[in-house]
């Protein structure tokens, strides 16, 4: 005797049609704001007699920085040729010592960047500080040999805004709800007879 069955609404048909209409939905932006610089460093102060005679009286640098209007730094680098200084979020500092990097957004688009090595035997610390819409210094301290301080006030700095997009948690989730429900379907099917 045929059992009739009753019709049902399959779990991976919604799935579909919930993964579809959350695809749809539109997604967030986040505007990031991108700082060129570039020009020429100048030695403005040392603090020991040997920073002073070995350091350059100047050097070419350029660089960038990319953050979000919360300030959260998304991107970095900076360069500057005298001093053999590359800086960028993959640098170490000999072996594996890497550095934490904190960076502070101020009004105007200006901003302070501190590259810091920790507290190793004389571990160098950089300071990036960006405090004019033409001013850019750069602070070294390089433990016991001293501080030093490089100062630009005619930099070449440009700004640059792009937007970027995250999907919406309920895009994903419905369709991780799609995929789940099909996979759910498939493994339920009965073996067929060899």
């Amino acid at each position: 005797m045929n059992q009739v069955r009753l019709p049902k609404v399959s779990v991976a048909v919604i799935g579909l049609v919930v993964a579809s209409i959350f695809h749809a939905t539109p997604v967030l932006g986040v505007i990031l704001t991108r700082q060129e610089f570039s020009g020429d460093f100048i030695l403005v102060d040392a603090t020991s007699p040997f920073l002073t005679n070995s350091l350059p009286k100047e050097s070419e640098y350029s660089g960038f920085v990319v953050y979000s209007e919360s300030g959260t730094l998304s991107d970095w680098e900076l360069s500057v040729n005298n001093l053999n200084l590359n800086l960028n979020p993959g640098s170490t500092n000999g072996g594996n010592l890497t550095p934490d990097v904190d960076f502070e957004l101020g009004s105007g688009s200006n901003w302070n960047l501190v590259v810091d090595f920790g507290i190793a035997f004389d571990a160098p610390r950089y300071t990036l500080e960006k405090t004019s819409s033409s001013e850019i210094s750069l602070t070294g301290e390089v433990g016991r040999a001293g501080t030093y301080i490089y100062q630009d006030s005619a930099a070449n700095i440009t700004l640059s805004s792009s937007s970027t997009s995250i999907p919406e948690p309920t895009s994903l989730l419905g369709l991780l709800f799609g995929v789940g429900a099909i996979a759910s379907r498939f493994s339920r099917l009965p073996n067929r007879p060899t």
